[in-house]
């Protein structure tokens, strides 16, 4: 038995910011299992398969282009309009810096922020090719029911909206309502075919949320009909993982977000691993593995991780050239110099605070090399950079801290011309 809305509007009252965050984790990978097991071999995969390598390296105008084009002449392909709305959203979000799955976890940036700007030409597109597939979907359903092609597909359309709702329109009712509808049309295609494998990541994650809720909400939720286990939520998304076939690779994903939360950390490495191999020219992947790196303590690997980022961008190796330079110049500095390695912090610093752009981490950067001028007694230089930090974003966590520093510095006399600067 499912949670219809008016039963989970009840649960939501109990714990608004922790249905927040379980949402999360099944909200944010659910979109992105699209497609139908076919051979690889197969003629008719290779747009699918295509496009599929181009959005996890990250190539988002090559991959709906390819999609597009296909779609020109095969319009009723519901695989091909499920992976071109998933192309759509995952661009919207990488642009947004929403991405990420480090930014999910139970005190991520997801949840300091309100809605995510957008434009409505892009909800209008996003909307328009997932209301197409869904009456496509449900065309095919009302002929034969047990379509399970159309099962999988309206599935994904449901999930595609709750990633939409949960992470851009900060809607979480919302969310809720479609990602428990496409878990709806998944557990009905297993009942028909528990081999279709590809739609146990659906299933999986309903089951890890559910149980992971704290006991109060456990007990509504049990009252509503509605059970879930962790563990077992975990074994059905490795289901997926291993004997998927479209939806493998965002399993690693959900595989990678769940184990993270569960502190499973080499499993996660091996995970992320895996994809970045697969993936070479996908830097969010590596930039995660650089993150469990530090979550160990081991720094001398999150620090090769990410200078090995920051190489391929100085080279422009292909898929880097939208590489967030300031981010990972000031990760890597900030790995440096917990190494003591501080002539080498300080450049990253430098290097990250010259990065065109209005990237708050090119103003992190800034305060972190004024904090290391000081170290340096070069005060009229780490004035200078707190003065620019404090007067661009006042407002901002940095500019207040920037100030609080200058006067610091001016309370000591540090105004008087030092040797460094």
């Amino acid at each position: 038995m499912e949670i219809v809305p008016s039963r989970a509007v009840a649960v939501v009252e109990g714990s608004q910011s922790h249905m927040r965050y379980t949402l999360s984790v099944i909200t944010v990978y659910l979109c992105v299992v699209i497609g139908r097991p076919c051979a690889a071999a197969d003629p008719a995969a290779e747009p699918y398969l295509q496009a599929r390598e181009q959005r996890n390296n990250l190539e988002y105008g090559a991959a709906g282009k390819a999609l597009e084009s296909w779609l020109s002449r095969h319009p009723d392909d519901l695989h091909a309009l499920s992976d071109l709305a998933t192309v759509i959203l995952h661009r919207e979000m990488f642009y947004r810096g929403i991405l990420g799955s480090h930014i999910y976890g139970e005190l991520g940036d997801m949840f300091r922020t309100g809605e995510i700007p957008y434009t409505a030409n892009f909800q209008q597109r996003l909307f328009s090719v997932l209301d197409n597939a869904q009456s496509l979907a449900e065309q095919r359903l009302k002929l034969n029911p047990n379509d399970q092609d159309a099962l999988y597909w309206a599935g994904t359309t449901h999930a595609a909206r709750a990633l939409f709702y949960f992470t851009m329109a900060k809607s979480y009712l919302a969310a809720l309502h479609e990602s428990t509808d496409a878990r709806k049309y998944h557990a009905q295609l297993v009942k028909i075919n528990p081999g279709f494998a590809d739609a146990w990541l659906v299933i999986g994650l309903n089951d890890y949320v559910a149980g992971s809720l704290p006991w109060y909400l456990k007990f509504l939720a049990s009252i509503a009909g509605y059970r879930g286990n962790r563990e077992e939520g975990i074994d059905e998304v490795r289901r997926a993982r291993e004997q998927g076939h479209w939806a493998r690779d965002d399993a690693a994903l959900a595989l990678a977000v769940l184990t993270r939360r569960e502190k499973m950390y080499p499993e996660t490495l091996r995970i992320l691993q895996g994809l970045a191999q697969e993936y070479p020219r996908n830097f969010l992947v590596q930039r995660e593995i650089a993150g469990i790196y530090r979550i160990e303590g081991d720094l001398p690997a999150a620090s090769k991780a990410l200078d090995d980022l920051v190489a391929k961008w100085d080279q422009q190796q292909p898929g880097f050239a939208d590489m967030p330079a300031a981010k990972i110049l000031y990760e890597s500095g900030m790995v440096h110099q917990q190494l003591g390695e501080m002539d080498t912090a300080l450049a990253r610093f430098e290097r990250a605070s010259k990065v065109p752009g209005d990237d708050i981490f090119v103003y992190r950067a800034k305060l972190a090399a004024a904090d290391l001028y000081v170290r340096q007694n070069r005060r009229p230089a780490a004035l200078r950079e707190y003065r620019r930090v404090a007067e661009s974003v006042p407002e901002t966590d940095e500019g207040k801290a920037a100030k609080r520093a200058m006067k610091r510095i001016q309370s000591s006399g540090g105004q008087r011309a030092d040797s460094g600067g």
